[in-house]
């Protein structure tokens, strides 16, 4: 084998053996940082979380419906306020 070969063999070899080294360092930081745990804690908080915003749309819906309820009880009010001053009007009348 000449020079220039053995070079490149012992070349390869070490990028090789780099190429794995790291592979073992990445493994051995994600097994460490505890990265899958905090992820399956974030799905589980998020999942909670759906219910909640579940129950407030509903509400929200509901709100809505008795919003609407009083503003047609209001506008009634102020129908029957309006017919009540004819009324006291025309017993004014009535009275003199």
């Amino acid at each position: 084998m000449n020079w220039n070969q053995e070079t490149k063999t012992r070349l390869n070899e070490k990028v090789a053996q780099n190429v794995q080294d790291v592979g073992s360092l990445v493994r051995h930081v994600v097994k460490t940082s505890r990265s899958s745990e905090l992820l399956a804690q974030a799905a589980k908080n998020f999942s909670c979380q759906e219910n909640v915003i579940h129950n407030s749309s509903e509400s929200l819906k509901k709100m809505v419906t008795i919003k609407t309820q009083l503003e047609y009880q209001e506008s009634a009010i102020e129908r029957s306020m309006s017919t009540l001053s004819d009324i006291q009007g025309q017993l004014n009348s009535i009275n003199r």
